[in-house]
């Protein structure tokens, strides 16, 4: 985030939230003692001073090793907890309607989602920045996460009125 510019962890805080938030959940009890780690290791400093309000910049050895790291392969997709799908597992031994009401309020959750990633793809859309396309290719992974969670429902919702007319 601090290639956007000096930030201070409060400003980090919002960025995250209003960027990356969306596919990289990140402990923000965790984001002071990251960047103290980080200005230990000299990737980051204080913009301005030793004040703690001070903003963090990247340094040269903070770009480098973005750099580095930008050059390595991902790791795998790992399998996460989504207790959603481990309701409908064991769904045979919910009463009736329960799990039904579950996937209908998920439905509402993706549509509100699939709503907020299209407003934000607008957004990004107009930017006049050298990272809008990088920042498109993001946007519309979500977006087309969320469309395939939605074709999931509509097939889940299907099989279960098969199974329980």
């Amino acid at each position: 985030m601090l290639t956007h510019g000096p930030m201070t962890g409060y400003r980090l805080r919002e960025e995250i939230g209003s960027s990356v938030g969306h596919f990289w959940q990140e402990s923000f009890g965790q984001l002071y003692p990251t960047l103290s780690r980080l200005e230990d290791e000299g990737l980051v400093r204080r913009a301005e001073g030793e004040g703690r309000s001070s903003p963090f910049e990247l340094t040269d050895a903070g770009r480098e090793a973005l750099r580095a790291w930008l050059a390595a392969e991902p790791e795998s997709l790992s399998p996460g907890r989504n207790e959603l799908l481990l309701q409908v597992f064991f769904g045979r031994h919910a009463p009736p309607g329960v799990l039904r009401g579950h996937l209908d309020r998920h439905r509402a959750r993706l549509e509100a989602a699939r709503d907020s990633y299209r407003d934000l793809e607008r957004l990004v859309a107009a930017q006049d920045s050298p990272d809008r396309t990088y920042w498109l290719v993001t946007v519309r992974h979500g977006l087309a996460h969320v469309e395939a969670g939605l074709g999931w429902h509509a097939e889940a919702v299907a099989l279960l009125d098969e199974e329980m007319p």
